[in-house]
Formats: C-alpha cells, sequence, structure tokens
C-alpha cells in the first residue's frame, strides 16, 4: 500500500449514528480499525458531526483522508467508493455539514491531500436497529481489508454484535 512504502499519513473518519441500525456503520468501522498500529496512521468515530473532527486533517498532518458512512448509490456490491463530487447525495446519514463542503475546505487548505470516501450500502435505520447482515458483512470485509493492508495491530473484532430488538 501506497501509506505504507512512502511514508504518508492516512486518517480515517467514520461517520454514523449508533442509534440507527445501519447508519452506524462509518462509526463503528472506525472505532474497530482505531486498534491497527500502523506508522502515520488513525482511525476515528466520529459520530455524526464530522465537522467536530475536521481538525484532525491539519493535526494528522493527513496525506490522504478516508471517510466511511452509508450511503446510497454504491452498485451492487454491500460497500464500495463514492465519487467526491456524489457525496451529497449519496449520504445516508444526515450531516449538519455537508460532506463536499468539508472536502473543499480541506483541499483548499491542502492542496495534495486525497480524500476518498467508502460507502456501505444500508437497509434498515430505525431507531434501535442492530446493522442489518449485509451492513455487518460489508463492515468485516472492509476492516479485514485495511488489516491486511496496513498491519496486525490487534485481531479483527467480530464481524457483528449480537442482534438486538427494536425497544418499543
Amino acid at each position: 500500500m501506497r501509506v505504507r512504502q512512502h511514508g504518508l499519513r492516512l486518517l480515517v473518519l467514520g461517520i454514523g449514528n449508533e442509534m440507527l441500525g445501519d447508519d452506524a456503520v462509518g462509526h463503528l468501522l472506525a472505532r474497530d480499525l482505531a486498534s491497527i498500529e500502523s506508522e502515520g496512521y488513525l482511525s476515528v468515530p466520529v459520530g455524526v458531526a464530522i465537522e467536530n473532527a475536521a481538525h484532525l486533517v491539519s493535526r494528522h498532518r493527513a496525506d490522504i483522508v478516508i471517510l466511511i458512512d452509508a450511503a446510497e448509490g454504491i452498485g451492487r456490491s454491500e460497500w464500495g467508493f463514492v465519487q467526491p463530487s456524489r457525496l451529497d447525495s449519496s449520504c445516508h446519514s444526515t450531516h449538519s455539514v455537508p460532506l463536499s463542503l468539508l472536502v473543499t475546505a480541506w483541499k483548499a487548505e491542502h492542496p495534495d491531500l486525497e480524500v476518498h470516501f467508502i460507502g456501505v450500502r444500508p437497509s434498515s435505520s430505525g431507531f434501535g436497529d442492530a446493522l442489518s447482515d449485509g451492513v455487518a458483512a460489508g463492515r468485516a470485509e472492509i476492516e479485514r481489508v485495511f488489516r491486511e493492508l496496513l498491519g496486525p495491530g490487534a485481531p479483527a473484532s467480530s464481524p457483528r454484535p449480537p442482534r438486538q430488538r427494536r425497544a418499543g
């Protein structure tokens, strides 16, 4: 991976609301990935207010930022990359600041910054829902890919927590 080969600094920001089923996937995945120990790598679960973590791009001196969130329009697979130009129309979560605006601000401050977005197709985002089977599988696959590319760090987390019943 270019990050390790060229000493690039990678920042992963996971977006999502833990109370809304599949919407939590980015947040949960970033929390899982935080246990990977690799020089120049940082993974931060940011919840629903990514703007509160925007300063991390400068603080970490990131060369590459990867945003992870529930998203529509990623094709037939459970997860995939979303073009930056489609961020605002693809994101499943509600953000107080459009992701495209944050990306534009980051790139204005750091012209060489690469920003990528990994979207995971949601199917259930009801209050109190657990991750759906498809999203849990996508989460596990993305975590496996990161661990293979960045190094072992801590062992992989369980693919998903036990299924919880909806409240009420």
